[in-house]
């Protein structure tokens, strides 16, 4: 996601989160666009991650490496008693 080339976006959003990106900006002496970008790219980023870990866990079920519903309770018991 480094290309170079820009394209300009436009949203609305609510007013309040528009004072919130201002108020962020001028705390981090950046700009508005640059809040909006990192924050854009944070979520981006974050989704590719969970859904990353969601077929990394369902390749774990296809390859039989689970935990038992019981075997959950009794360690959840366990834990109880420390």
């Amino acid at each position: 996601m480094r290309s170079h080339a820009k394209q300009t976006i436009s949203a609305q959003i609510p007013v309040e989160l528009a004072m919130a990106i201002e108020k962020l900006a001028q705390e981090l002496d950046r700009s508005k666009s640059w809040i909006i970008k990192e924050a854009l790219t944070f979520m981006l980023a974050e989704r590719e991650r969970r859904h990353n870990d969601i077929l990394t866990g369902l390749a774990d079920v296809d390859a039989g490496r689970v935990v038992s519903h019981s075997e959950i309770v009794d360690f959840a018991a366990r834990l109880k008693k420390e």
